[in-house]
């Protein structure tokens, strides 16, 4: 039976239903009302009612399973392995045995760990400043046969498989494969993993009522869930992730291809577990590539897909057997579980899956024609809780955004013409950070996940007004169900939006198929959806109530493991026996890795282990220790005993190349409490926060223009009106203003009296905010530009941003409450006066000079949407029905200037993104430097960022 707890693993969701723009930002409102009123173009609270009854303010509540993962016993932890290494006792003289000093040992390990050759070793070994350092090996091979001495990492073995009677191989089929089990007991002991480690299958609800389940992870789903009650009582699941795809080795010439098989666990935090410099995707096989030699083609594909479960049978069955009785296995802080293996997740793309599901119906189809038997032992038959059609988990990369590329992508350029996208991607003014495409998209060929990702955010904005209606709403609900679907979290209802996108996609492809958008390679049209991706998508929502969210299945972390694990270790060898040198290769950098982390936690004197020993339940299973583990040696007892891995990492006196990867995301947030705290920082700060900690800024040291005369600051960057919005800020300041918006009359002139005549300019400034699913984690810094109009850029180079004008409302769980979009003019601060006059107050800040966007009047969704529950609330002012994106123009006075006035720099919340509105064929005297100043109306790019489209389209909000 499960237990009832209040445990809150996930932050409160904000239950606020979306609110438009105020009514009284139409567009077509007269001027007068603008300048009189001083209205902004921001969304106001409660100014839309849905009808909709509002959900209790209460936090998540958990339901963790009863009993489920029982500590039985205490075990050995990595550092106790290695205590007990064979030269231990060598070691309690000489840490770094087999190296003679720490010293000795780094330059060891950046030899071996360097792409150099044994060649290039034995020569740089040879310089007379080498031969000074008196260095115990002499020669790249001894190098080598001293890192063999190392501690041991699971071994690797190989097997020759006999090819079947009557279909031999040019090659032999050898197998190259580890003990999965104990390749999955060295992932457990990581030290650095005892954070993001959990073993309860429990369940998510949004409140205590318990209405609707939340799924985070994949021991919130259901599967996790259904087998802890299909095994033992007090034991554990280690759902196995595994991942198969060949790959090529070769460098631009040649036909060498791996088949490599990796191995990980899904009980690993997925944000964790998703960074590639963790390590933790680790090879477990190299699966034999047959040259068959039969004639016919569909033979040799039969006799390779039998190879491929034959071999997969061979290097799971010990995951098979542990799934069948369980393994005593130990977690990082030595505390040992009856733990059971099942898969939870296979990542393949699509030939694979369907290789892996064995799809009889399809294949006896081929196999009638040739007269061959397929796949008659597939490798999961055997192996307790693996159902293709539950551990075949969707692949975002592959089946998402590959199939974008493929099919989307492909429709858009047929239906709006490749000259025209191209010109309109090319018209995109650039962004700090992010890909341009100044030559369009129409001839790209050969690219990666990371390209298609960047042609997707400007997609649907960009072939709206190109393409008819029904064909935009066709390409934007897939790329809403794409960018839906790989939120970190899901609820009933967003998984039920997820099937809802794709559902709309289906009542309107049609389109796609009469305007002969979809054709073949040669230009042919097609009159069919045979997709197999496509076909894919109907298990998404299935899946994420089985096995939670997809975007923990992403194979992007797979696939760049195939560069570390695979093509660098290949390319590393001598072109010879390449699957024996990347076992070798691999096996040594492992050996590296685990000895670079064990001496520095004896060095540092720190020990990750259980500190209490009333959490073990002797009765739940019977057990017996092991010999030797009676408990910590008498010089260990004297560290510093840990249990967490950030307590580790913080202790280690080279912590820094341990927690992660090594150039590190930027944290503004951390950064600014050091300089808030340093009493020499510069005035004002050069990084800080705003009051609510919602978003962390930072500029450089230096101004851009370190003096400059407000007229000439006003000249310089074609603001008539900087003098009069100044002289405003400060009268709006002196009145008790703590947060400021754009419009209103303009009340200071020209010849305004200012307490200060200089002024100092930045051309940049990076901002930095909280992940709308955990505000816990930073999102990625974003640059926002405010450059002066030169020879290139004649109106000046200026982003966008979303600031704040609502104390009350906290982006990003806010979504637009509150918020407005502005163009960042100029970035400045205030010349003070010298001490010991005191600053100039409402100065002694950041400031920015911003001109406001308004929300354009949208028509409400066509009559057949109208059983959805927002139907009649429809506000004038929602986003644009065919693109999901609002639309926003340049807010002006009656003298047709822009609305500009003085915003604080505390009040930016994040970098927006406008792609200009073009209703008909783009005007060809546009360029990426003036389409932004020379157009008017814009779509708000909701596709530009995950973290803004999340945000946007409030997804947590009901």
């Amino acid at each position: 039976m499960p237990s009832h707890t209040s445990n809150n693993p996930t932050p409160s969701t904000n239950q606020d239903s979306p609110q438009p723009f105020g009514s009284e930002h139409c567009e077509d409102h007269r001027e007068d009302l603008h300048e009189d009123a001083g209205v902004e173009g921001y969304f106001e609270p409660g100014s839309l009612d849905t009808g909709l009854s509002e959900p209790a303010d209460e936090g998540p509540y958990t339901v963790e399973y009863q009993g489920a993962a029982r500590v039985v016993g205490y075990g050995k932890t990595a550092l106790d392995l290695f205590n007990e290494d064979r030269f231990s006792d060598h070691r309690r003289l000489n840490l770094y045995y087999p190296w003679a000093s720490k010293g000795e040992w780094e330059v060891a390990q950046y030899l071996l760990k360097s792409s150099l050759s044994l060649a290039d070793i034995d020569e740089f070994l040879k310089l007379e400043l080498v031969e000074k350092m008196n260095l115990s090996f002499k020669t790249a091979k001894e190098l080598r046969s001293r890192a063999d001495l190392l501690p041991a990492v699971p071994q690797w073995k190989y097997r020759v498989i006999p090819a079947q009677p009557g279909f031999p191989s040019k090659n032999p089929l050898v197998l190259y494969y580890r003990d999965a089990v104990e390749c999955l007991q060295h992932i457990l002991r990581n030290p650095l993993i005892q954070d993001s480690l959990k073993f309860t299958p429990l369940q998510i609800f949004n409140t205590a009522a318990k209405t609707m389940r939340v799924y985070e992870s994949w021991l919130s789903g259901n599967r996790a869930w259904s087998m802890q009650s299909q095994i033992p009582a007090g034991a554990a699941l280690l759902g196995t992730i595994l991942s198969s795809d060949k790959t090529t080795i070769s460098v631009i010439t040649g036909n060498r291809v791996a088949h490599p098989l990796l191995i990980s666990l899904a009980n690993i935090d997925s944000e964790v577990l998703s960074k590639a410099s963790n390590h933790l995707f680790n090879l477990l096989a190299l699966i034999p590539i047959p040259r068959y030699m039969h004639s016919k083609r569909e033979v040799n594909g039969v006799c390779e897909n039998r190879l491929y479960h034959q071999s997969l049978d061979i290097v799971l069955e010990p995951l098979k057997k542990a799934a069948s009785i369980g393994v005593m296995m130990a977690d990082p802080v030595g505390q040992v579980r009856l733990c059971y293996t099942p898969c939870a997740s296979f990542i393949v793309d699509t030939p694979e899956a369907s290789l892996i599901a064995y799809d009889i119906e399809s294949y006896w189809q081929v196999a009638q024609k040739a007269r061959t038997n397929g796949v008659v032992d597939p490798f999961w038959q055997d192996w307790p809780l693996a159902e293709p059609c539950e551990f075949l988990t969707p692949e975002p990369l592959h089946h998402w955004h590959k199939m974008f590329f493929d099919h989307d992508l492909q429709w858009g350029i047929q239906a709006a013409g490749p000259h025209e996208l191209d010109f309109r991607y090319s018209l995109l003014q650039p962004r700090v950070g992010f890909r341009k495409f100044p030559d369009g998209i129409s001839t790209l060929k050969q690219v990666t996940g990371k390209t298609h990702r960047d042609i997707q955010r400007s997609l649907i904005p960009l072939i709206a007004g190109a393409v008819s209606s029904q064909f935009l709403v066709s390409l934007r609900a897939l790329m809403d169900f794409r960018y839906s679907g790989k939120a970190r979290r899901f609820n009933d209802n967003t998984s039920g939006r997820l099937q809802l996108a794709l559902d709309e996609f289906h009542d309107h492809k049609g389109e796609i198929i009469d305007i002969g958008a979809r054709v073949n390679s040669k230009g042919q049209p097609i009159d069919n959806w045979h997709i197999p991706k496509l076909e894919f998508m109907q298990s998404v929502v299935p899946s994420i109530a089985a096995s939670g969210p997809v975007s923990q299945w992403s194979a992007d972390v797979t696939e760049h493991a195939h560069i570390t694990q695979v093509k660098e270790p290949a390319r590393a060898g001598n072109n010879k026996d390449y699957e024996a040198q990347i076992v070798r290769h691999l096996d040594m950098h492992s050996r590296l890795r685990s000895f670079d982390l064990m001496t520095c936690m004896k060095e540092s004197k720190v020990d990750l282990r259980v500190v209490e020993e009333s959490s073990v339940d002797a009765e739940a299973i019977d057990f017996e220790p092991e010999d030797g583990d009676e408990g910590p040696p008498d010089d260990e007892a004297r560290c510093t005993l840990l249990s967490s891995s950030a307590q580790l990492v913080a202790h280690l006196t080279s912590g820094s190349k341990f927690g992660g990867a090594k150039r590190r995301k930027a944290d503004l947030f951390y950064r600014s409490l050091s300089v808030a705290q340093n009493p020499n920082a510069l005035l004002p700060h050069r990084t800080f926060t705003d009051s609510s900690g919602c978003t962390a800024f930072h500029l450089v040291r230096d101004p851009d223009q370190k003096t400059l005369n407000l007229d000439h600051a006003a000249a310089l960057f074609h603001l008539p009106d900087f003098v009069g919005s100044l002289r405003d800020y400060l009268d709006r300041f002196s009145e008790g203003r703590e947060t400021f918006t754009v419009g209103g009359r303009r009340g200071g002139g020209l010849n305004s009296n200012l307490p200060f005549s200089q002024i100092k300019v930045w051309s940049k400034v990076v901002l930095q905010g909280r992940q709308y699913f955990n505000a816990d984690l930073v999102t990625d810094p974003y640059t926002i530009l405010a450059l002066p109009p030169d020879e290139k850029w004649v109106y000046g180079r200026q982003d966008c941003a979303i600031i704040n004008v609502d104390p009350s409302e906290c982006w990003p769980r806010s979504s637009m409450n509150g918020h407005s979009v502005v163009a960042v003019k100029m970035i400045f601060t205030v010349s003070q006066p010298k001490k010991p006059a005191r600053p100039i107050p409402g100065t002694h800040q950041f400031l920015a000079y911003c001109e406001r966007f308004d929300v354009v009047a949208q028509e409400p969704p066509p009559p057949e949407y109208a059983h959805l529950p927002l139907f009649n609330a429809w506000n004038n002012h929602s986003p644009d029905y065919f693109t999901g994106c609002y639309v926003l123009k340049r807010a002006r006075r009656s003298n047709g200037e822009p609305f500009g006035d003085i915003i604080p720099l505390t009040q930016f919340r994040a970098l927006a993104d406008l792609i200009p509105h073009f209703r008909n064929k783009a005007d060809r005297r546009l360029s990426s430097f003036t389409s932004f100043h020379l157009k008017d109306e814009f779509f708000f790019n909701k596709y530009f960022d995950h973290e803004i489209y999340h945000t946007l389209e409030h997804t947590e909000s009901v």
